[in-house]
C-alpha cells in the first residue's frame, strides 16, 4: 500500500467545510437520501480522522 502525503491544514480544514455542508443538507432530505448523505458524512469524517493522525506523526 502506498503511503499518502500528510494533509495541508488548509485541506483539512476545506474538507471539514464540506462535511458540515453535507449534513446541513440532510435537513429536509428524504431518508433514503439523508441516509446516503450520513454514510457519506461518516467516511469523510473518517479520512479526516485518519488525516490528523498522520500530521501528527
Amino acid at each position: 500500500m502506498s503511503r499518502k502525503s500528510r494533509p495541508a491544514p488548509a485541506d483539512i480544514a476545506a474538507s471539514l467545510t464540506a462535511v458540515k455542508l453535507l449534513i446541513k443538507g440532510m435537513n429536509g432530505a428524504m431518508p433514503s437520501l439523508a441516509a446516503e448523505l450520513r454514510r457519506d458524512a461518516c467516511e469523510r469524517i473518517d479520512d479526516l480522522i485518519e488525516d490528523i493522525g498522520r500530521i501528527a506523526r
